[in-house]
């Protein structure tokens, strides 16, 4: 039986980067040079493809409707945007700053967050995305400049995302999470590490909507940062949480807070992103998302999408809740049309 009536996964990666030949270059002068020591690094600087045949595949599987493409790590708006245009009652797009980004590490510009918002600006100016992400944009140079910005600093550079964002009438992201197995720095995302930063962001910006990329749980077993983005999205109704990670036991937190509960979630799993899921026999979670160092890089397409469908199928709440949390609320903050009315419980006034 089909989970929803609608089921929308709002975190998707329809791109794979051709990594095998800087994998073997890893560690020589040339990968020094260009900045990067492991996978990790070197993905922006990787040549992309379209994976969207597994993608299609694993949606006809398990009766997803529809996706949200993000770009990131390298990945490229272009396709994206070609996927939308040749299924366009199957995906939809976000758009990032990659021009900025890859003129940077060319030598060509100096980054700054203002380049990076012109070219959020101009990319939905052109109407073939809707939103900003995955997270917001950053410096992709962190590495060599070895700069920590401080909170003021970083708050600073969020707030231009965010006026872009309440320009276009769109929601902008924040990431969350860390999936284990990478040296993720601290620098390019320090709000990663802060959930509670937006506190202020969603103060400031109450007509924006705020969406936690994996709603704090990117990857492993620790529970800190869930419980932080559930604290901020129950003090103010402009911010959701993504729970496509999320093991059963996880949503409950969202779900027994009054003020966060169905109406605040929506999913969305990170699929393409190629993160094993771990079984842990006898150990709570007994199963979840972590890449694991010592394992080395996973080479085939992880199935994250059944992993999660598992764990909303054991929520014991109501359908309408259910279809709010695998499409509703995505289909009410994107503005995706559905064919019949009063389908969905309708949320606030």
């Amino acid at each position: 039986m089909k989970l929803g009536r609608y089921i929308i996964d709002t975190h998707v990666h329809a791109q794979r980067h051709a990594a095998g030949k800087k994998l073997k270059e890893v560690g020589t002068e040339e990968t020094k040079k260009a900045g990067y020591q492991d996978l990790s690094h070197a993905m922006r600087n990787l040549t992309t493809y379209d994976n969207s045949e597994r993608l299609l595949y694993d949606m006809k599987c398990y009766d997803v409707d529809m996706c949200i493409l993000c770009s990131a790590f390298g990945m490229n708006n272009e396709i994206n945007v070609q996927l939308v245009e040749k299924y366009p009652d199957k995906f939809r797009a976000l758009c990032c700053a990659k021009g900025t980004a890859d003129k940077a590490r060319a030598g060509e510009i100096e980054w700054t967050i203002e380049a990076a918002c012109a070219e959020l600006d101009q990319l939905l100016s052109t109407g073939k995305f809707i939103g900003i992400g995955e997270g917001a944009p950053g410096n992709p140079l962190h590495m060599q400049t070895r700069k920590t910005l401080n909170q003021s600093e970083r708050m600073d550079q969020l707030r231009k995302v965010m006026d872009v964002a309440r320009k276009h009438k769109v929601p902008a992201r924040v990431h969350t999470g860390s999936p284990g197995m990478y040296p993720i720095p601290y620098t390019y995302w320090p709000e990663n590490w802060h959930p509670y930063w937006i506190h202020d962001l969603a103060t400031e910006y109450p007509d924006v909507t705020i969406i936690f990329d994996h709603g704090g749980m990117q990857g492993g077993n620790q529970e800190d940062l869930v419980d932080q983005c559930v604290q901020v999205a129950s003090n103010h109704d402009n911010v959701y949480l993504e729970t496509g990670i999320y093991w059963t036991e996880l949503y409950y937190k969202a779900l027994t807070n009054p003020n966060v509960g169905p109406e605040k979630l929506i999913w969305g799993t990170d699929w393409g992103a190629s993160q094993p899921v771990q079984t842990r026999i006898g150990t709570h979670p007994q199963t979840y998302v972590m890449q694991v160092r010592k394992d080395g890089i996973v080479t085939h397409q992880v199935d994250v999408m059944g992993w999660s469908l598992k764990q909303v199928a054991r929520l014991n709440i109501s359908q309408d809740d259910l279809n709010l949390i695998l499409g509703g609320n995505a289909m009410r903050i994107y503005n995706i049309e559905f064919p019949l009315t009063r389908m969905f419980r309708k949320v606030g006034q």
